[in-house]
């Protein structure tokens, strides 16, 4: 009797979990089913079974989850859909939630949302798609290493000294070699870029580690794309190996949507559409371009055609979006501009012996969006402007909200639709005010 009782649980235990059974799909992707490229030279073989570099296809199923056993460690992926009718497919890990499919309109963007470097790295994936689709599936590894230099990042007496970095021979210690062939430049332009990664991610050696490999693994370039990349500790690594060709500012690399004769490119890491640069970034920016242009004897002000004598001018110090369809290096960077400018020129000018400094008067730069709103927006202006408070009055010119203003720039106030105009305050007196729309259905 109980053993008629137990066949029937078992069955009904069956139907009810046999739809979650036959949507799991289990595998390994097995090293003799997958493409290798991988360098025969190396600094230090650490791990001389495992890849740094695999690709694999794969087609998914709507509503399937695929577990898939990887054989090995890997510390970040990039994964391509196929199809583009607004699909989506989701990684997951022990440590990471990825979602991929994002529609990308940046074609000069650095580094594409297909690509993620994962917090820890990972010998297996989750995978499952809103639609059946087919995916490419790139995955990289770069063994963990120590960072075995100490760095004293407080400028020398001598301001536009070089500030201190992390060697390429450091932190790329255990991964294949760049291919040598390198041109000089002679460098008239610094151009600002971001990684647009996880602001959320402080391994900033791992970070770089990857980026290596998608540059020259994926993309198939001979480096890192950058001379240097600025972490939001501070720390400066160099980025393109010169390689004995020429110092590492004048070797020209691959940042500039095909422009990058006479230009010398900086990624700061981390994604500065929503998030300002820390202060740290700043100070090692500001540094690393003081060097720069004091050794050129180039002015932070100044404007030059590039790429060539009939282009039109670029500034000295100018951001990726100054030259190419693009958002990088992101709304907030892009505000810091002007300041940043006049902060490196203020730096010169002191090691040069120029006493007198007559900085031109400043139009702080803003951006309100979304403007209309529901009353919730974002506003982000220069830091320069030193924000301390902002009032909304209406039409008639009556305050209808006043508060602190919010270090990420997010004001969320409870107004009936109509216009309004949002002032902002520093210690001084007021610095801007702009029309907004609040628009409630």
């Amino acid at each position: 009797m109980f053993r008629g009782i137990n066949i029937v649980l078992f069955a009904l235990w069956y139907i009810n979990t046999s739809f979650l059974v036959t949507n799991h799909v289990s595998f390994s992707l097995n090293k003799t089913d997958l493409s290798f490229k991988q360098s025969d030279s190396f600094n230090t073989i650490t791990d001389p079974v495992s890849q740094h570099y695999t690709v694999s296809e794969q087609s998914l199923e709507k509503d399937k989850t695929y577990h898939i056993g990887l054989n090995q460690d890997y510390s970040a992926i990039k994964l391509t859909i196929k199809d583009t009718a607004n699909i989506l497919v989701y990684v997951t890990t022990d440590s990471d939630t990825l979602c991929f499919g994002e529609e990308v309109k940046d074609k000069n963007i650095d580094i594409p949302p297909s690509f993620a470097v994962f917090l820890k790295h990972t010998s297996f994936l989750n995978i499952s798609s809103s639609k059946n689709t087919s995916i490419k599936l790139e995955l990289f590894y770069a063994p963990q290493i120590e960072n075995k230099q100490t760095l004293h990042l407080k400028k020398k007496k001598d301001g536009c000294a070089k500030p201190n970095t992390i060697s390429q021979n450091n932190w790329r210690s255990g991964l294949p070699l760049p291919t040598p062939g390198r041109n000089k430049t002679n460098v008239t332009h610094c151009i600002i870029h971001h990684s647009a990664g996880n602001n959320n991610d402080t391994n900033y050696l791992n970070i770089v580690r990857n980026i290596y490999l998608f540059h020259t693994q994926s993309n198939g370039w001979d480096d890192i794309g950058y001379n240097f990349l600025i972490a939001p500790n501070g720390t400066i690594f160099s980025g393109r190996d010169p390689l004995g060709v020429d110092e590492e500012d004048n070797i020209q690399g691959a940042h500039y949507c095909g422009k990058n004769g006479s230009t010398m490119g900086i990624c700061l890491l981390g994604n500065y559409n929503l998030t300002s640069p820390s202060l740290s970034i700043l100070e090692s920016l500001n540094a690393l371009l003081s060097w720069k242009l004091y050794k050129e004897n180039l002015s932070a002000l100044d404007f030059f055609p590039h790429p060539n004598s009939t282009s039109d001018n670029l500034g000295v110090i100018a951001m990726h979006q100054d030259g190419c369809a693009t958002q990088c290096p992101g709304d907030s960077a892009v505000l810091l501009l002007d300041s940043l400018k006049l902060a490196v020129e203020t730096e010169l000018n002191k090691c040069r012996g120029n006493v007198s400094i007559a900085n031109p008067a400043i139009k702080f730069k803003q951006i309100i969006y979304p403007n209309p709103s529901t009353g919730r927006f974002y506003v982000m202006i220069e830091d320069g402007a030193q924000a301390r408070k902002f009032i909304i009055k209406n039409q008639l010119g009556e305050k209808v909200s006043e508060a602190l203003f919010p270090k990420n720039g997010l004001i969320n106030v409870d107004l009936v639709s109509g216009y309004y105009f949002l002032e902002l305050w520093n210690s001084d007196g007021i610095i801007s005010t702009k029309k907004i729309l609040i628009y409630k259905e």
